[in-house]
């Protein structure tokens, strides 16, 4: 999900998807990330239900939703894959990274995860903070039944206190689980 969503940042035309839920004041709808979301997460045996971008790329806010299903994997085996996909490194990014002297080119450099919150029956929430160079983010994710409702939140150096408190609220008004099931509370 990260993945897709940092890579879809750069993309470029598609339709707008409708609206999925409130948004902060000043966020406009980023239908080529919704675009570059959808093919990204397209895959066999998968189908994706809903995908919806919304941000306010002058201050480098960025929201993703993605609603997908395909097979019967229970949360923590979600989990797994999801975890498994991402491009993080094991150590927490500290600080900027090093200039690089010219003619040289480096590889991206890794990201990290904290606060991770894994699910451990066959329905869960997997929640996490994020760095992957330039961005920062958190994600909450519904899992379970082989279906994943997740949300990324992510920012750039930017406006970084801004964009976060701003995640907070995409955050919480994201999904809860029955609603992700499709059930009442």
């Amino acid at each position: 999900m990260i993945a897709v969503a940092l890579v879809a940042c750069n993309a470029a035309g598609a339709e707008p998807n409708p609206p999925s839920g409130p948004r902060p004041v000043g966020w406009k709808p980023l239908p080529a990330i919704s675009h570059a979301v959808r093919a990204a997460a397209t895959a066999d045996g998968v189908t994706v239900d809903a995908v919806d971008a919304w941000g306010e790329p002058a201050r480098g806010c960025y929201s993703v939703s993605l609603d997908l299903h395909g097979g019967s994997a229970d949360a923590p085996a979600l989990a797994d894959q999801i975890l498994g996909s991402l491009p993080v490194g094991p150590a927490p990014i500290a600080g900027s990274p090093a200039p690089v002297p010219s003619g040289e080119s480096r590889a991206p450099e890794p990201g990290a995860l904290s606060e991770l919150r894994r699910p451990s029956g066959p329905e869960g929430v997997l929640a996490f903070r994020f760095t992957r160079p330039p961005f920062r983010g958190r994600v909450r994710a519904w899992l379970g039944h082989g279906r994943i409702t997740a949300t990324a939140c992510f920012f750039n150096q930017r406006e970084p206190l801004a964009c976060d408190a701003a995640c907070t609220g995409v955050l919480d008004a994201a999904p809860a689980a029955s609603d992700a099931r499709g059930s009442a509370r």
